[in-house]
């Protein structure tokens, strides 16, 4: 098993890029079992009547568009190697299960947007501004934005349930499907506290390095690994103590995925991020960059930070200035050693699943993943 340090440190290990590779593979293989349902689902669109069945296709249309855009589809991935790990073998109905994720997500997302108020996803606008602009077009009457704003959490409440519905439809031993049900269910409640904390910190402006880790721990770890991984497993009659195995891996895993989307969010490209340039920092989002930039940083790096971080109209010198500040502080490089750290506790789950004889593609998969995570181009 290679590990973290080296990987970060020196190159680029074979096993991150399988990972990679197998990710990419997997996402075509997705891409098309979602296209193919998005046709019969508007070929079956609802409406009682010529003119509501319209509104209901041009929902049902902008959500097929919003979740074809290009994305990683690690989730759907992690539903599908959680039930390969322990032998799940029904290939075409856990990539309909897969789909179920696919969907959720596209609905957090869509309302996740709304909260941030940002106007792009992927490249293209964002459900609020779409309908916004639909409004406008339309010449309706009332304010355009909370028409838009309203239409998203329509929207998105719509992909959500079909998303619920795609796993309760699936082909799979009932007991487990209830129960991978019950266990979907709770992990986007769970999602739903996490983002409230969330946007709670940015409301009061100030965090700690636990605030933050509390976040991920509570958020993405759960939403993005634990979640889906235990879906998969669960389809394929995992018991308690898999999942707790599954989870040493998952949660450590999830924390250092957002620890690294936090950088990525401040040095990325947002083409290839699918998030906004420099979205968390006009959001005056809570990171670990910010936050220790701000405990490192001198009393004139600490006063110009604080005067850009939230600023809605940022401009992109302004958004190099904090990267600079960022990266002068020290706090970059602590925000990737926090990540890497994370990973390579995530690793240590993988021997473990390696001496229960699982899956072994479905292993070296995770054991990839958790390395690919953190050495993601800036």
């Amino acid at each position: 098993m290679v590990t973290i340090d080296k990987i970060v440190t020196k190159t680029k290990s074979k096993k991150a890029a399988d990972a990679k590779e197998t990710l990419e593979k997997f996402v075509s293989k997705i891409e098309e079992e979602l296209e193919s349902y998005f046709n019969k689902e508007i070929a079956n669109a609802f409406g009682v009547s010529k003119k509501e069945k319209q509104l209901s296709l041009h929902i049902l249309h902008h959500i097929k568009e919003h979740n074809l855009r290009p994305a990683k589809r690690l989730r759907g991935s992690f539903v599908y190697y959680g039930y390969k790990l322990l032998g799940g073998g029904k290939e075409k109905d856990i990539m309909f299960a897969t789909m179920s994720i696919e969907l959720i997500h596209t609905a957090l997302l869509i309302h996740d947007d709304f909260m941030d108020q940002d106007d792009t996803r992927r490249g293209l606008p964002t459900t609020h501004e779409y309908y916004k602009k639909f409004h406008f077009n339309n010449k309706f009457r009332f304010d355009p934005l909370h028409y838009g704003e309203s239409m998203a959490v329509n929207s998105g409440d719509a992909a959500l349930c079909i998303g619920f519905e795609i796993l309760g439809r699936a082909n799979f031993n009932s007991q487990n499907k209830i129960s991978a049900l019950n266990r979907l269910f709770r992990g986007i409640t769970n999602t739903a506290l996490g983002q409230s904390f969330d946007i709670t910190l940015e409301g009061e402006g100030t965090a700690s390095e636990k605030d933050i880790t509390d976040l991920h721990l509570a958020k993405t770890a759960i939403y993005t690994y634990e979640n889906p991984l235990h879906m998969g497993a669960i389809l394929s009659g995992a018991n308690q103590k898999d999942l707790d195995l599954i989870s040493k891996y998952a949660i450590p895993g999830g924390v250092a995925f957002q620890l690294q989307d936090d950088i990525l969010g401040l040095y990325g490209d947002p083409k290839k991020t699918g998030k906004p340039a420099h979205s968390d920092l006009r959001q005056g989002k809570m990171t670990l960059l910010i936050i220790k930039a701000l405990e490192f940083g001198n009393k004139t790096q600490q006063k110009r930070l604080k005067e850009i971080w939230g600023k809605r109209d940022l401009t992109e010198s302004e958004a190099n200035e904090v990267r600079k500040i960022v990266k002068d502080t020290g706090s970059l490089e602590y925000s990737r050693k926090v990540s890497v750290k994370w990973a390579k506790k995530a690793q240590k789950a993988v021997p473990e699943m390696e001496r229960k004889k699982w899956n072994q593609e479905a292993v070296y998969y995770l054991d990839g993943i958790a390395q690919y995570m953190v050495e993601r181009e800036v």
